[in-house]
């Protein structure tokens, strides 16, 4: 009975037609029968057969007929039943369950082809869902190249900008402590006496700041004197050396690279984690060889930038001689009146309160007024006597032939053409047009040097700023 419920509470989630045509079936089996022996037992029965134990085992033996008759429709109706329950579960997406199969008939065939199509269904989207990560997977891969590759470009925009070496290097080892989480860097530079100095750092603890290491001696001078990368993993080989920058970075896994251009080592650069049990692939090292390269390659731009500036002659802002130039030739000309006992005097201008009139009008104002002076100065000198640029707002003029007195008439009409050139202050400044001051010094009087005459010419310009700007000394 207990079987005979639970088969009737499965007839519930049955299709209406399939229910509908099972209790047809089990009343033509089974209660219409019952119904007709009720019916006609009174009638076809003999008197002496009336008794009540008789027609109890007729009712008995009709009543077991009807349930036998129950039982095969059963049978054949609840693996049906099944199949219709499971093939709904395998349509809202349940594919881990199966069909029992009890029997070798038609319906035994029609669970088994379920059963293998579920399957099937199973294995496809296992494969489907293994696609799934692989391409993630994949699309990580593509974003990372994305990344490193948009690194590169900023970095290689920022050498042809000409962008300050320190800026450049710090963007460097930011990006390559990016490329992976719970990663450090650092960088270390060759300075003074060939010694390792560190750089830059970027996760690791901050003793490793103040680290210097003579070119030559442990694994990292070893490999910059040598120009070899090492690559620090669970695969490599703990030598001693290795041991001991292991535990003097206190890390368990490095990239070494040494930053090397035309043979020279310049440095090295280093990429890696405390993970356990790590492995670095080939693509991280060939990528920080890349990233070793391009440093190497923003040094030697470096180098070649600060060389040419060395060269040059010429000042970027204004066109004038620069402060290198102009010492060079002071002492020339120093010479050149000592031999012929001629004199030859030097001029020191600063503009007045250009730090008041740069907070007033702007940056941009401030430099295009340097250059107007810069102008109005070299445009009423001799040809024989040159203007320098001594950087900032200062400038220098080379008096050959000159003696003192001639020198000071000179820088007062310098002085009178620059305020004349009508360069308004703006509202705060202290002027209504923007002025110089002035100092003068004269070889020999005031020296016999270069620097000789720049301190003198120094020292007079600082006294006509105390007496109240705009004036020249001598």
């Amino acid at each position: 009975m207990i079987k005979m419920a639970g088969f009737l509470k499965k007839l519930s989630l049955v299709p209406a037609g399939l229910r509908y045509k099972l209790m047809v079936a089990f009343a033509l089996m089974s209660l219409i029968p019952l119904i007709i022996c009720v019916y006609l037992s009174p009638m076809y029965i003999p008197p002496e057969f009336s008794t009540v134990w008789y027609v109890s085992i007729v009712l008995a033996i009709t009543i077991i007929i009807a349930l036998l008759g129950l039982k095969i429709a059963r049978d054949i109706v609840s693996p049906i039943i099944d199949m219709a329950i499971k093939a709904k579960g395998i349509a809202n997406g349940d594919f881990s369950s199966s069909i029992d199969v009890r029997s070798e008939d038609e319906i035994g065939e029609l669970g088994n082809t379920l059963n293998l199509l579920t399957r099937r269904i199973r294995e496809n989207m296992d494969e489907l869902r293994s696609y799934g990560e692989r391409t993630k997977e994949i699309n990580v891969e593509i974003n990372k190249k994305v990344l490193i590759m948009s690194s590169l470009l900023q970095v290689g925009n920022l050498i042809s900008q000409g962008a300050p070496i320190d800026e450049i290097l710090e963007i460097v080892i930011g990006k390559i402590g990016q490329l992976a989480e719970d990663s450090f860097a650092f960088l270390m530079l060759v300075e003074e006496k060939e010694t390792l100095v560190m750089k830059i750092n970027n996760g690791l603890s901050g003793e490793q700041s103040s680290l210097r290491i003579k070119v030559g001696t442990g694994l990292l001078g070893k490999l910059v004197l040598e120009g070899k990368m090492a690559t620090l993993d669970r695969r490599s080989v703990k030598a001693s050396d290795t041991e001991e920058f292991l535990k003097l970075f206190k890390v368990k896994n490095c990239v070494l690279c040494p930053v090397v251009a035309h043979g020279r080592g310049f440095g090295i650069v280093g990429f890696g984690n405390s993970a356990a049990d790590y492995e670095f692939k080939e693509d991280d090292v060939e990528l920080i060889k890349l990233f070793g390269k391009q440093i190497a390659i923003a040094i030697e731009n470096d180098l070649l930038t600060n060389k040419a500036k060395e060269l040059a002659v010429k000042d970027e802002l204004t066109g004038l001689y620069n402060e290198k130039f102009i010492m060079n030739r002071l002492e020339e000309e120093i010479k050149r009146a000592v031999l012929y006992q001629r004199p030859c005097s030097f001029l020191v201008f600063n503009i007045d309160d250009l730090g008041l009139y740069r907070q007033i009008n702007g940056d941009l104002a401030a430099e295009e007024t340097i250059k107007k002076i810069g102008k109005t100065i070299e445009s009423n000198v001799t040809a024989v006597e040159r203007v320098a640029r001594l950087g900032g707002d200062s400038f220098a003029v080379i008096l050959p032939e000159k003696n003192k007195k001639q020198a000071n008439t000179i820088a007062e009409v310098l002085k009178q053409r620059v305020e004349v050139f009508g360069i308004a202050g703006g509202k705060g400044y202290p002027r209504n047009f923007v002025t110089v001051s002035g100092g003068v010094s004269e070889n020999p009087i005031d020296g016999v040097t270069a620097d000789d005459l720049v301190k003198k010419a120094t020292s007079a310009l600082s006294e006509a700023k105390s007496k109240g700007k705009n004036t020249i000394v001598s």
